[in-house]
């Protein structure tokens, strides 16, 4: 009975709880709650209230939901916002000038234009020369290179055919350079068969391959300067390119060019590869890179130094009429053209020295007749010996003078 009367009062305070909501279903309906009526408030002129201030009631700003924080939850305060600071504007750099590009001044209608025709060596080859005659502004120079190009794997005609394009497009050749070969240490094909490199039959097919190269400048009435291959950091390539170089050396005065060899201007005194050597100047310098292959700065001078020795002759022959000589040369000689360095100088001329000086006695208490010399111990009197007599005797220093480097007395105030 009484867990009975229990279940009855809660249902019942249950319906209660129920009925005193402000909506009512019953039945399946839903009855809104009824809105009561505003009354018509008078009108009151709002310039005569407070901002914010309505007639009838006085409205607050919409405050913001906050979250639940265990700062006020256990009633401690909350931390005052940060301070925003406003951005500060950085003033702007001014803004550096531009670097003026250094333009080189073009040389205008030169007379001269020295063509360098090859592979990669002949681009320093180009170099070099460009050096040589960047001040002239009578003599261009144009490089007509192309890399990785041989004459043993590509058509017997390829560089027949270049030159002559290139002549043919308007450039103008008044001497041609050529350095070509670096590529060519392979063996030749002659219809089915491969021609071993360097056999007697590998060179006289090479040697037909430069003679159209050297028919096509001769065809054309342009004098043509072939520089030899320089030696490498492997001995068994330098070996190869100096028998390629004696190919050269056969073949192009045979029709009418010079050959320069420049072989022996980057070897040691055992004839060995070196990266070192003098210079155009006749000053130590580094000639060739790392790589054992490329040529430096001073190095593109110096191939540039003995072909322009061979170019200037020409030159001089264009103006003079008179025909440069053509027979077989190996070029230019290293040792007459170089600077000599300097522990090669001669000698300077000194006068003869004596054998045996003048006799000096030593007991005699004067001097030399020079004044050079004294002999024996000098002579002291009065308040000069004593002090000298006491340092050699007792040992005992001489007292120093004021402003001498040994015065350490402090000054007095």
């Amino acid at each position: 009975m009484r867990l009975l009367t229990i279940l009855s009062l809660v249902a019942l305070s249950l319906l209660l709880a129920l009925g005193s909501g402000t909506s009512v279903v019953a039945q399946g309906y839903y009855y809104p709650p009824q809105q009561q009526q505003q009354q018509p408030q008078p009108y009151r002129d709002p310039r005569a209230y407070p901002p914010g201030y309505y007639p009838g009631k006085l409205v607050q700003p919409a405050q913001p939901q906050q979250g639940f924080s265990l700062r006020r939850f256990f009633g401690i305060p909350d931390e005052p916002p940060p301070t925003v600071r406003a951005p500060v504007a950085k003033p702007r750099k001014a803004p550096s000038p531009a670097p003026v590009a250094r333009s080189e001044k073009p040389k205008v209608d030169p007379s001269t234009h020295v063509v360098v025709f090859g592979d990669s060596l002949a681009e320093f080859a180009r170099q070099g020369l460009e050096a040589v005659y960047a001040d002239n502004q009578d003599v261009a120079v144009v490089g007509k290179i192309r890399n990785g190009s041989n004459l043993v794997r590509s058509d017997p005609a390829d560089w027949p055919n270049f030159i002559k394009s290139t002549l043919d497009s308007g450039q103008k050749a008044t001497v041609a350079v050529v350095m070509l070969g670096l590529s060519d240490r392979q063996s030749l094909q002659e219809g089915e068969e491969r021609v071993e490199l360097l056999s007697d039959r590998w060179k006289d097919l090479y040697g037909k391959r430069i003679d159209g190269i050297l028919n096509t400048f001769q065809e054309r009435g342009i004098p043509v300067i072939w520089i030899g291959l320089p030696p490498m950091k492997s001995s068994r390539l330098s070996e190869e390119l100096l028998d390629m170089n004696n190919v050269y050396q056969e073949s192009v005065p045979r029709h009418g060019g010079t050959y320069v060899d420049i072989f022996p201007g980057f070897v040691d005194d055992e004839n060995r590869y070196t990266s070192t050597g003098p210079d155009v100047d006749g000053e130590p310098a580094r000639l060739r890179t790392d790589d054992g292959v490329s040529f430096t700065k001073a190095g593109a001078r110096k191939i540039a130094f003995f072909a322009d020795v061979e170019i200037k002759k020409i030159l001089e022959s264009l103006r003079t009429g008179t025909p440069v000589a053509t027979a077989p040369t190996s070029g230019v000689d290293i040792e007459a053209a170089l600077p000599a360095l300097p522990d090669a100088a001669a000698p300077v001329s000194l006068p003869m020295k004596p054998l045996v000086g003048p006799v000096l006695p030593l007991t005699r208490q004067d001097v030399t007749p020079g004044g050079s010399l004294v002999s024996g111990a000098p002579k002291l009197s009065g308040d000069q010996a004593y002090p000298v007599r006491r340092a050699l005797r007792t040992g005992i220093a001489p007292g120093s003078r004021p402003g001498r480097a040994d015065d350490f007395r402090w000054p007095k105030s």
